[in-house]
């Protein structure tokens, strides 16, 4: 009689730890677990994503600000982002030099490919210079320009670190950024990408 009821004490006592330590799951529990979590979006409901609309990189000032005005005259606002990135930059030269800046300036009128500049080196001599671009599309022209001349030129790249600009415009609703994105496009002077708001922070946001 002693085994069975030490037998049915011990079992109590079990059944009892059992209790304490896994007690029955409620419904009140499972709003206590939602309550740990106040920074989660309502979860099942996904707003539809936005979508963001600007201008590759432009690094001519003088475009940004006529860019600018264009923009104002009708009436579209957009956060013009300013940075300093390495930017590559085309150059061509005459490969001659010139010991004054009378025969520098006699050899310019040689050249028919538009604007052509007379630089001085640090050793006191001159040299033409053919063009310089950051873009590449105006590079391949004027490379077109002078080959078709016939005439020598150098050619070389190198990196330079300089202020570049984009036109950013507000997050919109994808029907309503691609009406904005032609509208740019219509514009002429700069050719604008369209992303997704996560794509436009994984690439913008945090390099800033």
């Amino acid at each position: 009689m002693k085994n069975i009821l030490g037998f049915v004490i011990v079992a109590a006592l079990a059944w009892l730890a059992w209790i304490v330590w896994f007690p029955p799951a409620t419904i009140s529990q499972q709003a206590d677990v939602k309550a740990w979590l106040p920074e989660r979006p309502n979860l099942g409901v996904k707003e539809a994503e936005k979508w963001r609309v600007f201008t590759r990189r432009m690094v001519w000032k003088q475009g940004v600000d006529d860019f600018k005005k264009r923009l104002k005259e009708k009436g579209m606002e957009a956060l013009v982002l300013e940075r300093k990135e390495e930017v590559k930059l085309h150059v061509f030269d005459d490969p001659r030099t010139f010991n004054t800046f009378a025969e520098a300036a006699k050899a310019k009128k040689e050249w028919t490919i538009g604007s052509v500049d007379i630089l001085k080196r640090d050793d006191g001599k001159f040299y033409l210079g053919l063009g310089r671009f950051y873009l590449a599309a105006y590079a391949e022209k004027r490379e077109k320009a002078l080959n078709k001349t016939g005439k020598a030129y150098n050619y070389a790249q190198h990196r330079k670190v300089i202020p570049t600009y984009r036109f950013i415009f507000p997050p919109l609703p994808e029907k309503e950024a691609e009406i904005l994105w032609k509208s740019i496009q219509d514009m002429g002077a700069v050719d604008p990408v369209m992303m997704t708001e996560n794509e436009f922070n994984a690439m913008f946001i945090g390099n800033l």
